[in-house]
């Protein structure tokens, strides 16, 4: 009697109409994405995506404190940005998801963002904060006017030639592979597309004229390194 009542009730828990059923079945589809209507598919992305920016927050900001004390071109500049009047504190680089076109950006006003789901790996986040640090470093000490297309591009020159960003494996990922004087040609094209992109520049050939016109003193000016990183 009581084997017929155990079995009765084992039958009843997994059942196609029971609560535990339901919850196993809805827990699949949610995992698959497959049985779901429109509405339930909407949520689901919701939840990868949540699930996805916070993963992403997560590994920014770790690779970030660990950039900021164990970095060499990081620490360096942290501690020439205090020497120059201009410390710059962990809350000023700030973690977010942005488009597929940037990694990062400096503002005088809001400090530096790291573009949290654009990083392939942590040498590639360690080049852009360093890239971004040399923006920050160049508007403590030099004063740039950000509107202005010559200070502007010198910046960006500067940012590009000592960052890393500009090594030949990543120009390898970008598809270029030329080894005669691959470097100046990285940091001048990306000085450009840089300059292009500020509000004051109306066309690809002010921009370019923006680089040419400060490229060989910008170019050979390292500071605060000794020499290209």
């Amino acid at each position: 009697m009581s084997g017929s009542a155990s079995s009765s009730s084992s039958s009843t828990d997994s059942s196609p109409s029971s609560p535990a059923f339901e919850k196993w079945r809805s827990g699949l589809s949610m995992f698959t994405g497959l049985g779901l209507n429109e509405d339930q598919k909407v949520e689901r992305e919701r939840l990868k995506e949540d699930g996805k920016l916070e993963k992403d927050w997560d590994k920014c900001e770790k690779w970030k404190s660990e950039l900021m004390t164990s970095s060499p071109a990081v620490v360096f500049l942290l501690q020439h940005l205090s020497l120059s009047g201009c410390p710059f504190p962990a809350s000023a680089i700030q973690c977010h998801p942005c488009p597929e076109t940037r990694s990062g950006g400096f503002s005088p006003d809001h400090g530096i963002l790291l573009c949290q789901n654009r990083f392939f790996s942590k040498r590639h986040m360690e080049d852009t904060l360093t890239h971004e640090l040399l923006h920050a470093f160049d508007h403590c000490r030099f004063k740039v006017d950000w509107g202005n297309l010559r200070h502007h591009a010198c910046s960006e020159i500067r940012a590009a030639n000592l960052s890393g960003d500009c090594r030949w494996t990543r120009e390898v990922k970008r598809g270029f592979y030329a080894f005669n004087k691959q470097h100046q040609a990285c940091v001048k094209r990306r000085a450009i597309l840089s300059v292009l992109a500020n509000p004051a520049c109306t066309s690809p050939d002010m921009a370019e004229r923006a680089v040419n016109e400060v490229w060989e003193s910008c170019f050979a000016d390292t500071r605060p390194f000794d020499e290209i990183y």
